[in-house]
């Protein structure tokens, strides 16, 4: 398969690089300049992370972005600047730790519709500024709680009375880091994420072809056998077709044109032409299909 690298990878990242790394490492395979992601996951989890190519970065916004489903293992007995077991330990629990019961239903109090303070150290915002690098500056500076949804969060009992392995499905903007921290705040022991994998994201799921190592994305044939078109991108909105050509080359100037038959009545749609060419994203207003996000045709 030849042609521009364009679409969606849904790349399985190791734990260690960030998602920067990532974005950096299938940028320099493809020689594609524009690549972008999904969605961050932190250096120490893995998992997927859908990275977008050429014009699909425009369409980043429009891919799902819940539920998010991770499994992972988290400790107790500790509490750290970061909420997980990389960061610098600030307290250590001295007694004898809860019993599984005890665990088992704080964990159920961890459920359904939460305010949720993001962790000190991370990528939420206060002021237009990052926590984390505020905290690289020595501030200790709190986020506002935000409103989220912890649609399952199932813990079984590890090796030892510290170790815990869970799985969650939660929606966008959960930190699990966070719960991991609320659920040992809840038992007055302290508590950590010590591993995560995200599994899905919606319809999403890693690509067990682009399983990357640390040191890197597989070859570029690998990753062109992975490729899905931007026309089967799992966007959000639903598909309409347009029938005449005239309205595609109008849509793709910035017109508005009139919505096909069996059309939504409102919100947003992916806009295809006649042929089946994906020509951009469209707000539904009046029976009107006016452009929000136009991709250009690409140069032959």
């Amino acid at each position: 398969m030849t042609g521009p690298w364009e679409g969606l990878l849904l790349v399985d990242k190791p734990s260690g690089p960030t998602s920067h790394d990532i974005v950096a490492s299938v940028r320099k395979a493809t020689g594609q300049r524009r690549v972008g992601h999904g969605g961050t996951l932190d250096p120490m989890a893995s998992g997927l992370l859908p990275l977008v190519l050429g014009r699909a970065t425009r369409l980043v916004r429009f891919l799902p972005h819940s539920p998010k489903e991770y499994v992972g293992l988290l400790r107790l007995g500790l509490s750290t600047r970061t909420d997980d077991t990389t960061g610098e330990v600030l307290e250590r629990h001295a007694g004898p730790l809860p019993s599984a019961q005890e665990v088992l239903r704080a964990a159920r109090k961890l459920r359904g519709r939460l305010l949720q303070e993001p962790p000190a150290v991370s990528a939420r915002k206060v002021d237009g500024e990052r926590l984390y690098r505020l905290a690289r500056r020595g501030l200790d500076v709190r986020a506002e709680p935000a409103e989220i949804e912890v649609l399952s969060f199932d813990l079984e009992p590890g090796e030892g009375p510290e170790s815990y392995s869970f799985t969650a499905r939660v929606s966008a903007g959960t930190y699990i880091r966070s719960l991991a921290r609320d659920l040992g705040r809840m038992l007055g022991c302290g508590g950590a994420l010590a591993a995560l994998r995200r599994t899905a994201v919606g319809p999403m799921a890693p690509d067990p072809r682009l399983a990357l190592e640390p040191d890197g994305p597989p070859g570029p044939e690998a990753l062109r056998a992975a490729l899905i078109a931007i026309e089967r991108m799992p966007l959000t909105p639903p598909g309409v077709r347009l029938e005449a050509e005239d309205d595609a080359r109008r849509f793709l100037h910035g017109g508005a044109v009139p919505t096909p038959a069996g059309s939504p009545e409102e919100g947003a749609a992916a806009v295809f032409s006649p042929v089946g060419a994906l020509l951009g994203i469209a707000e539904i207003e009046t029976r009107k299909l006016v452009p929000k996000v136009v991709l250009p045709p690409l140069e032959s």
